[in-house]
């Protein structure tokens, strides 16, 4: 069943619906939340509560093509939300490998080895909350900066603005090793 036959039959509150969609977002929703808030056990009250309110509210979407943009419009701002709230901590390991091979992995994980992986990571988390999600949502979700623009409720120019601004960051921190020249290649070919 395609995307747009299972939130319709979500928003007549089909619980077969729901599991489906979990099915389908849950571990790069879990992804995104531990890259936004910086921990596990905030992550996983940040996916939890997402579902929650897309269950509760999926009646409210007015268009079932744009349910991916919505999902993550409320996570992040939930994710937001708790890092105003709570006290950003480094994993102890790293939980975007373990999800990546639960999710196939992705083109960052063939590219680069564990400790450069940790490298990039940690210099994502030194961003700020704008510039993070950002890069979160463009690098490792593969959003447009026009779904960005919706999901954060920006314009597309801010987004891009905020995208190059967090590059040159990163370049800095991540230019003088070789994860970082990596990242930096793969960056500048994902264009």
């Amino acid at each position: 069943m395609n995307e747009m036959e299972l939130v319709r039959q979500l928003q007549t509150g089909s619980r077969t619906a729901f599991d489906q969609i979990y099915e389908r977002y849950h571990v790069q929703a879990y992804r995104t939340a531990v890259l936004l808030t910086g921990n596990r056990a905030d992550a996983e009250d940040v996916v939890q509560e997402t579902f929650v309110q897309v269950y509760l509210h999926a009646k409210e979407l007015k268009e079932p093509a744009g349910f991916k943009s919505w999902f993550y419009r409320i996570l992040t701002r939930l994710a937001w939300k708790c890092g105003r709230n709570g006290k950003r901590e480094i994993p102890d390991e790293d939980i975007a490998v373990r999800a990546d091979r639960a999710d196939g992995g992705d083109c960052l994980s063939r590219l680069i080895g564990k400790e450069e992986r940790e490298r990039i990571r940690k210099a994502v988390e030194s961003l700020d909350e704008k510039h993070r999600s950002i890069v979160v949502l463009y690098y490792f979700n593969d959003f447009t900066t026009a779904e960005i623009a919706r999901i954060t409720g920006c314009f597309e120019g801010t987004v891009k603005s905020r995208l190059h601004a967090a590059r040159k960051k990163l370049g800095k921190s991540l230019s003088d090793n070789e994860a970082g020249g990596k990242l930096l290649r793969a960056v500048s070919h994902a264009e």
